[in-house]
């Protein structure tokens, strides 16, 4: 079987564990991107934050640096729940403006993987479901699954319930972060991924539910210890 193209710019391992799902006939195929850190560098969903409270649609008047520090205490003092507290700061927005902002932000944003955003559009060709599984808010990553065309009705990320419109602020369980993503999978997939792609501890439980867990990172930094981690285990490490 000839390597596809959009597999050419990956390390062999990358594409060792990769190519035999594109000779799988048969069954459903499923492949689960984190977003952030992974089709991305940096984090959109804090970017998100940023703006909004820069804009003073949340925050209540107070600085973005005091929102900031509030945010980052809370993300140090449980991950979860301070990126589900980010998430219903959005309480009482109407969902056709964060919508329509999250489109906004996804257009501008300059940090997308050209190899990773041809890779998930090559394996949704190629008839593998593409997922995206997110810790960042449903509506930011459902943009960037517009923006790219990649499974944009496939999107699990943390969200709110919408009444009449409006985001509420309970935050949706299980909420994808953490644990919360592999029991996400379970819930609304069905199936044990055939892939997962991630780039951090937030991502471990949905790849050790994969049967090929695959890892990127940045290579002008040092490895952190989930990478190191990673190559213990075995696992491909792509470098950007």
């Amino acid at each position: 079987m000839q390597t596809p193209h959009w597999l050419t710019p990956f390390s062999l391992a990358f594409r060792a564990a990769i190519e035999p799902l594109l000779a799988v006939t048969g069954r459903r195929r499923v492949a689960c991107f984190d977003a952030d850190g992974t089709v991305w560098s940096d984090d959109i969903g804090e970017a998100f934050l940023r703006w909004l409270v820069a804009g003073g649609h949340v925050g209540g008047g107070r600085s973005v640096d005091a929102v900031w520090d509030d945010y980052e205490a809370r993300v140090e003092a449980n991950q979860c729940e301070g990126y589900g507290w980010a998430v219903a700061l959005m309480a009482g927005l109407a969902e056709a403006d964060v919508s329509l902002w999250a489109r906004q932000m996804a257009a501008a944003w300059p940090n997308y993987r050209p190899a990773m955003v041809d890779l998930m559009r090559g394996l949704e060709a190629a008839g593998v479901e593409v997922w995206w599984v997110s810790a960042s808010h449903r509506w930011i990553v459902r943009a960037a699954a517009q923006r790219i065309g990649v499974g944009v009705d496939r999107v699990l990320g943390v969200t709110v319930p919408v009444v009449d419109g409006i985001l509420g602020s309970e935050v949706v369980q299980p909420m994808t972060c953490r644990a919360g993503k592999a029991a996400a999978i379970a819930k609304w997939i069905g199936v044990a991924p055939d892939l997962v792609f991630g780039d951090s501890r937030g991502d471990l439980e949905m790849m050790e539910a994969a049967a090929a867990a695959l890892v990127t990172t940045r290579g002008d930094r040092p490895d952190s210890a989930f990478v190191v981690s990673a190559e213990a285990r075995g696992w491909p490490v792509q470098r950007f």
